[in-house]
């Protein structure tokens, strides 16, 4: 078991994706790109949100003072954006310190996939309705 020896591997493709823009862009709609392209906008406003409160303590004219660190995502919007397209509503993603982009392409995606009356049970429902356990947001 503690033998010495070595492992040995195929060949692992690298940049093996050879599709063209015009074959990409024959994949998806307008409002597939507009969606994808809005989606990428509201991870950056966040992101910028939670970069203006990490340096100035306000976003907006709203005070607000974040002692803790800010690991921002700004600039991998289309990668998480990316990721979450083709995802099913149940699908489960794990993130990592800066996940952010992450986690809201995923709720964006889950979103324009229900329709109007799951999603309004799911949001009158999950926890009843409320913010943090308990009916309490945890401060």
């Amino acid at each position: 078991m503690r033998k010495s020896g070595r492992i040995e591997f195929q060949p692992i493709p690298v940049n093996q994706y050879q599709k063209t823009v015009e074959q990409e862009l024959s994949r998806y709609t307008p409002q597939d790109l507009v969606r994808i392209q809005r989606d990428m906008v509201v991870i950056r406003t966040f992101e910028t949100m939670l970069n203006e409160i990490k340096l100035r303590g306000s976003w907006l004219g709203t005070e607000y003072v974040h002692a803790g660190p800010a690991h921002l995502s700004i600039g991998q919007e289309a990668a998480a954006v990316g990721q979450a397209y083709h995802l099913g509503i149940d699908d489960h993603i794990y993130g990592s310190h800066r996940s952010h982009g992450e986690i809201l392409a995923k709720g964006l995606s889950a979103i324009h996939k229900l329709d109007e009356q799951t999603l309004m049970n799911i949001m009158k429902n999950y926890f009843g309705g409320q913010l943090g356990t308990e009916g309490r947001v945890r401060m």
